[in-house]
């Protein structure tokens, strides 16, 4: 059975499950603290179906007093009987009437009932082997962005609806966190206990970085776009891999990956805006007289971290004359792909250059110079 791709009304409805939540053994409990062993980030789908599972059997399990329910019933059609009732209404406080109304509205009331007790679960999951009070979750409920501060010195900044949920210590060799939402992490750096970040089927893992994720629940996609570092981004996958990272992708500063949910894919490609990663005294300069295609293009990677594709051969004539200082990186090669007669498109979030090339430029013999002169 393939409980990865089940959500929690599934997981509440399956027989198996419904055995370990009510009368757990030690094959059930093994099979169960395995699989969150596994797939940690499935916590919030387990917790919630074992949560129903608990509401509905206190709920069949609670005695029904129908004496008390008949005399109630008789209660309400003495005091009705003297009432006025418009014709249209009389066949609602009839007793057979009012009897399948007021059970529509008792079923209601348990309904909310149930939901009520969702908020005290009786039997806390041990597959998380911490005790719950060394994890912490955070909902963002406030119309403002929320700061919050981990224990190892790294920072998030969740958007308005986020939620994380993570340890007040973190473990010796690995440091997780588990997003719902948006948030923003600057993780401290260490190489000795990677940064993991558990967000609706994908997984982000980092030694340390600035990265942004977006992971809204429901969403078909979850978008991860890094700004500082190195990023390695893999699916929670359906079975046992040995190595999931190796079907995962690397992402460098002013990239992005979008994953799709349905289809498990992985898209990777530069962010609606790259930003530039050198410091003022680094920063190249973008005013060119007569300069080669290489020279500006090197400019272009060195200040964005990004690879531009071209074909050195076919552009080797080509010069450009202008300045670009305060042009975005998409503006800047709108300009030169127009001057050019070129064109670009990304590409695996790279940067393909398209060129017919440009004409070899006629040599000035020293008799026509003079004559300009």
């Amino acid at each position: 059975m393939n409980y990865y791709q089940f959500n929690a009304e599934d997981l509440a409805a399956d027989d198996y499950f419904k055995e370990w939540v009510c009368g757990p053994t030690p094959e059930t409990d093994s099979f169960w603290e395995a699989f969150l062993r596994d797939y940690p980030e499935r916590y919030y789908q387990v917790e919630h179906a074992r949560q129903l599972v608990v509401s509905l059997e206190q709920i069949e399990q609670r005695p029904v007093d129908t004496v008390r329910i008949d005399a109630l019933w008789n209660r309400i059609d003495t005091s009705l009987s003297g009432s006025r009732i418009i014709p249209a209404e009389r066949w609602l406080f009839r007793s057979n009437g009012w009897k399948i109304a007021a059970s529509l509205l008792l079923i209601l009331g348990v309904s909310w009932v149930g939901r009520l007790m969702f908020r005290q679960p009786e039997r806390t999951l041990k597959s998380f082997v911490q005790p719950t009070n060394d994890w912490v979750e955070t909902l963002n409920e406030a119309s403002q962005v929320m700061y919050i501060q981990l224990s190892d010195g790294s920072r998030v900044i969740m958007q308005k609806g986020g939620r994380l949920r993570y340890k007040r210590h973190f473990a010796a060799t690995k440091r997780e966190v588990y997003l719902t939402g948006e948030a923003y992490f600057d993780v401290t750096k260490n190489p000795k206990k990677p940064f993991i970040v558990y967000a609706n089927g994908l997984v982000t893992k980092v030694l340390g970085t600035s990265f942004r994720i977006n992971a809204q629940k429901g969403a078909a996609t979850v978008t991860v776009d890094v700004k500082s570092g190195r990023v390695a981004v893999y699916p929670s996958q359906s079975e046992q891999v040995k190595d999931p990272e190796l079907k995962g992708i690397v992402l460098t500063p002013n990239q992005k990956v979008v994953f799709h949910r349905d289809n498990v894919k992985l898209d990777k490609s530069l962010v609606d805006n790259p930003g530039i990663l050198l410091s003022d005294q680094e920063a190249e300069s973008f005013d060119f007289d007569d300069a080669s295609v290489s020279r500006v293009f090197n400019a272009i990677e060195k200040t964005y971290g990004v690879t531009v594709i071209y074909d050195e051969d076919v552009m080797k004539n080509c010069t450009l004359t202008l300045s670009l200082n305060d042009e975005s990186l998409f503006q800047k090669l709108d300009v030169i792909c127009r001057v050019l007669d070129a064109e670009y498109k990304l590409i695996d979030a790279q940067i393909v250059v398209y060129s017919k090339g440009c004409p070899v430029p006629t040599p000035i013999h020293s008799s026509q110079r003079t004559a300009m002169d």
